[in-house]
């Protein structure tokens, strides 16, 4: 089977995860245009933690100038699951120009320039780099990174360009749980879904192959609980590799 010894190598589940599953294992009624599901998890104390001075400095200049910001990524899913994340990564309504007339009036400074095209600005508070980028649309990529974006403010166009549906999720600075593509009924079932077509995620980014088998280990309970219709989306793009 493909890649059968990275699934040999698959870690068990942690206590935390398994109690989560317990806890939180039903099915989501969420509006499929605004992602917003009812769940909370402002008092949870991984949530809580990641909430130093400098990201309490961030979250207050975005409000005070009416920009939405909120967490996107690998670090949703590891909150949810109970795991402290190592980086946190943000998203925003706001431009990469927006950002920069922001930070500049709030005497923010910002460093490295070069994620700009892309919609990335990074801003230092408090002796902390906080990334903030753009929602965006990849409208080309070359296999491996988008060449051409074109910035918007729909949270669910943002969600349609992540690679796995676990990795989609939002979570607002007041602890609000936003997904657009039932990341979190896959992330407690332990299913490892690519967000929409498979081959469609997977030719934008041929990496994308080994980042499903790398989750797969993680977080499926079976070495060979793949769906059919994702490892023929695998085999047919393998020579992007």
């Amino acid at each position: 089977m493909i890649f059968s010894r990275v699934l040999q190598c698959r870690p068990f589940f942690t206590h935390a995860f398994k109690k989560l599953v317990f806890l939180r294992a039903r099915r989501l009624k969420s509006s499929s245009s605004t992602g917003f599901t009812g769940m909370k998890f402002n008092t949870d104390p991984h949530f809580q933690a990641i909430f130093t001075p400098g990201l309490k400095e961030l979250h207050q200049i975005f409000l005070k100038h009416n920009h939405e910001i909120r967490i996107a990524g690998g670090a949703v899913r590891d909150l949810i699951i109970g795991i402290q994340p190592k980086d946190v990564d943000f998203a925003t309504t706001a431009t990469p120009d927006e950002m920069k007339d922001m930070f500049t009036l709030e005497e923010v400074r910002i460093i490295n320039a070069k994620g700009e095209k892309h919609g990335t600005v990074t801003a230092r508070i408090h002796e902390e780099n906080f990334e903030v980028t753009t929602l965006r649309i990849d409208v080309i990529t070359d296999g491996r990174r988008p060449t051409e974006v074109e910035f918007t403010k729909d949270w669910q166009v943002d969600a349609e360009r992540r690679d796995l549906t676990i990795n989609s999720m939002f979570l607002s600075l007041d602890g609000h749980l936003f997904d657009y593509h039932r990341g979190y009924e896959d992330l407690m079932k332990r299913r490892i879904a690519f967000v929409g077509d498979a081959a469609t995620r997977i030719r934008e980014d041929y990496l994308r192959i080994l980042r499903y088998f790398r989750f797969f280990g993680r977080i499926s309970p079976e070495a060979n609980a793949h769906e059919e219709t994702t490892l023929t989306a695998i085999r047919q793009n393998l020579d992007g590799l």
